[in-house]
């Protein structure tokens, strides 16, 4: 009876990409379904229920769950083709510390300080202030926000501000598409986009740099 292998992945997944290495090295072929992660299928539910989420590897109709889990079951299933791992002990162990060195190197967690300034929520990445122990929470503005914290104030954003109400917009259209219009300094808006640029005075465009970038622009 021929085997059913199918993997219900996300192709930007860097965790499925784990498993479809694996059923390449061995050469196992399989049905792929691509999953929308905004609008999950009845399958991927039904195979996860613990923690609903991709990959799900399904052999035999039996789903398996979790990509490092999935990459140690097909190099059982499959022993006899391309070996994943060394035979060696010791060369096999050698393998399992690197690959576990580069997985938390380049996918594991990134240390960050977290403040507040009024009512907002400041992430802080640099490596001055991830060896400091204690945040002094007085000189937030200066240190991590520095001129621009004066910037923001002049514009009506400071720590007086309060939580009023979140509203959500649907734009048919790319985000990324859509800011980098938005905020590229007017240079082709006028021509390309006159119904945006009827709403801004591109006059008025300034690029603010420091840890960040801030763009304004001054409405119609």
């Amino acid at each position: 009876m021929a085997e059913e292998v199918v993997l219900l992945d996300f192709w930007l997944s860097m965790f499925g990409m784990r498993s479809r290495i694996a059923l390449a090295e061995k050469g196992i072929k399989y049905e792929y379904e691509e999953e929308d992660l905004w609008n999950k299928s009845a399958l991927l539910l039904q195979t996860n229920p613990v923690h609903k989420k991709i990959p799900v590897l399904i052999h035999n109709g039996k789903p398996i769950c979790e990509s490092l889990i999935q990459v140690q079951y097909i190099n059982e299933v499959w022993h006899d083709k391309a070996p994943l791992l060394p035979s060696d002990p010791y060369q096999k162990a050698t393998a399992r510390f690197w690959a576990d060195y580069v997985d938390k190197k380049d996918f594991g967690l990134v240390p960050i300080k977290v403040a507040t300034w009024g009512p907002f929520v400041l992430l802080n990445m640099d490596n001055e202030i991830l060896q400091k122990d204690n945040i002094d929470t007085g000189n937030v503005a200066s240190e991590w926000l520095g001129s621009s914290s004066e910037l923001f104030s002049l514009n009506g954003v400071d720590t007086t501000l309060t939580y009023v109400c979140r509203c959500e917009y649907i734009i048919e259209c790319n985000w990324k598409v859509f800011c980098d219009n938005y905020l590229d300094g007017g240079y082709h808006v006028p021509f390309a986009h006159k119904g945006l640029a009827s709403g801004l005075s591109l006059d008025s465009y300034t690029c603010f740099y420091f840890y960040f970038k801030v763009h304004a622009c001054v409405g119609c």
